[in-house]
């Protein structure tokens, strides 16, 4: 009987369990509808709403958070917006809201590019405004303007680059962790963590972001013409908008509000990537899909 018992308990229990895993299934599931039925809602009304693109007015394009191919800043989510402003008749300007700690090189170079050549096929004024920081390539993005505005108390400059590895060969030995990583070509493995740097790979590495730090030095002497001054400034020193004044990195310090003002009569705002960059971060936070944080990214 006692064993009988037992057997009885045991497979109770696991009834028990598979029908909890079932509710909790069932219950996922509902969840995971109701957020789908959720963003269709929201994406609706967005669509809804009042704004009209027809209607004199000033493009604001959000240029907000990490700079990287996945992110919420790369060109996909930038230069399709500006080619929308840059095309509506309507559209009397564009302002770049730019509030960005920078990011993948080549994503804020090909973007400061597109802009650049917008600007040479039409005679729209495009400003970046920087908010709270554009520094490294949320600077390189900002010099595309031409004209460049911040905060007195906004981060600006950080004109440099970086390769960011790590060596862990050290605590691998002390573990007992041994490398067996196959490769073919003897460079191949230049920046595995378990093998120390040569100084030959450190030499190629130094070139190649001298090369990188080259271009973007030069890119923002040609942007800024003569305003820039100071031997530090592309150094990858940051200031703040009150001492970027002085050095030639930005031209005034002024806000969108400011800008719009001064520049374009008060014109109506429109931010043109606002419904996008909310949806995105929204299936970003839900999904959980990560930056392009990897450890060997070139990034300014």
């Amino acid at each position: 009987m006692e064993d009988n018992d037992i057997l009885k308990s045991i497979v109770d229990s696991l009834i028990k369990e598979r029908e909890s895993e079932r509710r909790y299934r069932f219950v996922r599931r509902i969840i995971i509808f109701s957020v789908f039925v959720l963003i269709f809602l929201l994406v609706a009304f967005s669509s809804s709403s009042n704004i009209s693109y027809t209607n004199d007015h000033i493009a604001i394009i959000n240029i907000n958070g990490q700079i990287s191919a996945n992110g919420p800043v790369n060109t996909e989510s930038i230069i399709p917006h500006v080619r929308e402003a840059i095309n509506n008749s309507a559209c009397l300007g564009i302002i770049l809201k730019i509030n960005s700690p920078g990011g993948s090189a080549t994503q804020s170079k090909v973007i400061f590019d597109e802009i650049n050549k917008f600007k040479k096929v039409n005679d729209k004024k495009i400003y970046a405004v920087i908010e709270d920081v554009g520094a490294s390539g949320g600077y390189y993005i900002a010099a595309s303007g031409e004209m460049i505005f911040a905060n007195s108390s906004s981060i600006v400059g950080s004109i440099g680059v970086r390769l960011d590895s790590f060596n862990v060969s050290s605590l691998m030995e002390k573990i007992g962790i041994e490398s067996q990583i196959i490769s073919s070509g003897e460079d191949k493995t230049i920046l595995d963590p378990f093998n120390k740097l040569s100084e030959k790979h450190k030499s190629h590495l130094e070139t190649l972001l001298d090369s990188i730090h080259n271009q973007f030095i030069s890119d923002i002497k040609i942007s800024r013409e003569n305003k820039i001054n100071g031997k530090d400034v592309f150094t990858g020193l940051f200031w703040t908008g009150a001492e970027a004044v002085k050095n030639g990195l930005i031209d005034e310090i002024a806000s969108i509000y400011d800008v719009n003002e001064k520049y374009f009569n008060s014109a109506e705002l429109i931010t043109y990537n606002k419904k996008d960059s909310f949806i995105r971060d929204l299936m970003n936070s839900m999904i959980k899909i990560p930056l392009e944080n990897s450890t060997h990214g070139i990034r300014y």
